[in-house]
């Protein structure tokens, strides 16, 4: 996946985290299956996935405010400091296991051999794959920097 929808995902993940408006069980399940196909098809991002996506935002107004505002401020950004690059390490720490509850769905397994070219990727299915990709997106504090960075534009 190219740079620019490394910034979409992030865009979609952080307005996730910042819109006021909860996401619907259809959003939920619609970003579940944005997820899947995601992990099973990366190559399907411009003509499948990147539109699904779209549609939920654009079907929510809050959160496409919010999105719009945000990935506007991310393209300006030439270079992510690697500190803020989201990995799935991060999404680990905070997603549920089997251990501490029972999950609806499952997560998906991501292959370890992807994480370098692919971190943002595989840390994007692992939250929009989560039950609850709200609360999994506000835990992890590697948002809350990035959030910081780009409102100092």
């Amino acid at each position: 996946m190219n740079d620019s929808a490394n910034k979409f995902l992030l865009s979609m993940l952080l307005a996730i985290k910042e819109s006021d408006t909860p996401l619907s069980s259809e959003e939920k399940e619609n970003l579940y299956i944005a997820g899947q196909q995601l992990s099973l098809d990366p190559t399907a991002w411009e003509e499948d996935i990147q539109p699904s996506l779209m549609e939920i935002i654009n079907n929510n107004p809050s959160l496409n405010t919010v999105f719009q505002n945000i990935n506007s401020k991310l393209e300006k950004i030439d270079e992510m400091p690697q500190d803020l690059i989201l990995n799935t390490e991060d999404v680990k720490t905070v997603t549920p296991t089997e251990e501490n509850q029972p999950l609806e769905r499952p997560i998906p397994d991501v292959d370890m051999s992807d994480l370098e070219s692919n971190e943002i990727t595989n840390a994007a299915i692992q939250i929009i794959s989560s039950p609850e990709p709200s609360e999994t997106v506000q835990k992890i504090s590697k948002f809350d920097k990035l959030m910081n960075l780009i409102g100092q534009d």
